[in-house]
């Protein structure tokens, strides 16, 4: 069964949120959030990462919309639609430079906001593919001296290999878990896992890979690290109870 796209809504208008998400469900998207300011979005992204964002430009808050989406480009990289009230020239304008997949003028109906999604997705998934080709034909692996690189807001920030506790796959998107925190990285989980060494890391479920030492036990269907509980997939058991070694 495919995985539905998953859509956070960025709306301060409760009538207008729960109308999109009305939309949304027929469509048979999978809404993860309903949040109602732009310092709200940017605190949840640090823990999740949806598929698509709808920002409304007018927002409670410091931030507005635009604001947001500027921090958007700049920290996550994820595709975003406005909804607005607002269709004057001066917004516009603001609006256009942070590269928005679309501009959609409220009251927002559903066919026109069917066509924004799939062509935001679809434009999303391209983009990315011609992104990680080029560096998987050009680039053997990221690891140097067992540590790595990744871009945290404004820098990159080193990252030990021994301090990866796990992977979770977001789409086409990957979230690194360590010691000291995590990171999203625009790279799939299969690419990832062809970079990791297999002595050290396991794929124990479509939507996770693992370090072998970070595991503290597992409990029926899952692994527990760090109190947090990861599923198993059940093509994988076997494997990952042949690689552990148990008395």
């Amino acid at each position: 069964m495919l995985q539905k796209h998953k859509i956070l809504i960025v709306e301060d208008d409760l009538v207008i949120a729960k109308n999109l998400q009305m939309m949304l469900k027929k469509m048979d998207y999978q809404v993860t959030q309903v949040l109602d300011s732009g310092e709200a979005l940017l605190e949840v992204l640090q823990q999740e990462i949806p598929d698509l964002i709808l920002l409304d430009i007018n927002l409670a808050g410091a931030l507005d919309g635009i604001d947001t989406a500027q921090q958007l480009k700049k920290t996550f990289d994820i595709p975003f639609i406005f909804l607005t009230a607002l269709s004057d020239r001066p917004t516009l304008e603001r609006a256009k430079i942070t590269e928005p997949q679309a501009y959609l003028i409220k009251p927002v109906e559903s066919e026109p906001l069917r066509n924004a999604i799939e062509i935001a997705l679809y434009k999303s998934a391209k983009n990315n593919e011609a992104t990680t080709k080029p560096a998987e034909a050009h680039q053997e692996s990221f690891f140097m001296n067992n540590h790595f690189f990744v871009k945290a807001k404004n820098r990159l920030e080193k990252v030990h290999l021994e301090d990866v506790l796990w992977l979770e796959a977001k789409d086409i998107y990957c979230v690194i878990k360590t010691t000291k925190g995590q990171y999203v990285v625009s790279h799939t989980l299969k690419k990832l896992e062809k970079q990791f060494p297999s002595t050290s890391f396991m794929r124990v479920h479509r939507s996770y890979m693992v370090a072998l030492d970070s595991i503290d036990a597992i409990e029926d269907n899952n692994l527990i690290i760090k109190e947090q509980y990861i599923p198993i997939g059940k093509t994988y058991k076997s494997d990952l109870i042949e690689r552990l070694r148990i008395i």
